[in-house]
């Protein structure tokens, strides 16, 4: 994916979670979610341990939005 890609792509991600925080902390209260486009794709408490998963996914944060949820 090219650099501007990522940056619309990490945008999206970042308005969608804006849009949606009320129903994100339903479920990830107290997590740190990966969001691509517009989903979760995964959650964990350690935000190490998140992004380490994601690289061994192949799935490099570029255009993830990674945030903690409160």
């Amino acid at each position: 994916m090219s650099a501007v890609r990522d940056l619309l792509e990490y945008r999206r991600a970042r308005l969608w979670f804006i849009n949606n925080k009320e129903r994100i902390r339903g479920s990830f209260s107290g997590k740190y979610v990966a969001i691509l486009g517009e989903r979760v794709i995964d959650n964990d408490s350690d935000k190490f341990l998140l992004i380490q998963r994601l690289w061994s996914r192949g799935v490099f944060p570029g255009p993830v939005l990674i945030e903690r949820v409160d």
